[in-house]
């Protein structure tokens, strides 16, 4: 006799985790608000941020740092919006940086947290503190924890 049993699975996915990843986090920033909302929320969960407010400058650190970022940021709206923030991906790409990359502009109407590993997570100019929390943890969620021995 084969017993049979029966599991359900439940997902919320409209529920922001309330895990941030480790601190110590570190992002390049791009953005022509150095002190703006971006650059607050980053350092506010306890990310080491390195403001850039030229694209070339900041693309450059990216491929030059020796040590690597784990996150590239670009508040797109003050480098051409959508465009500027695809024309900064495609820069990545044909250098061969493989990073988590977060685009915040105006021109995304909601958030995207898309599950493939090599895609940007877009979020609105105006997403809301828990909207901005989720893309920062959803685009950190297969970094693996930094440990000292």
């Amino acid at each position: 006799m084969v017993e049979v049993v029966r599991v359900q699975t439940f997902v919320d996915a409209g529920r922001v985790a309330a895990i941030i990843p480790a601190s110590g986090t570190r992002v390049m920033l791009l953005t022509s608000q150095p002190e703006g909302d971006t650059a607050q929320r980053l350092s506010g969960y306890g990310s080491l941020v390195e403001a850039r407010h030229q694209m070339a400058a900041a693309l450059q650190a990216v491929l030059d740092d020796p040590l690597g970022f784990d996150l590239f940021v670009m508040d797109c709206d003050g480098f051409g919006g959508m465009d500027g923030g695809e024309a900064a991906i495609a820069a990545l790409i044909a250098h061969d940086a493989r990073m988590r990359v977060m685009l915040v502009s105006r021109d995304f109407d909601v958030p995207a947290f898309p599950l493939g590993r090599r895609t940007a997570v877009c979020l609105p100019a105006d997403a809301s503190e828990d909207s901005f929390r989720r893309g920062f943890v959803h685009v950190l969620r297969d970094r693996a924890a930094v440990t000292y021995m």
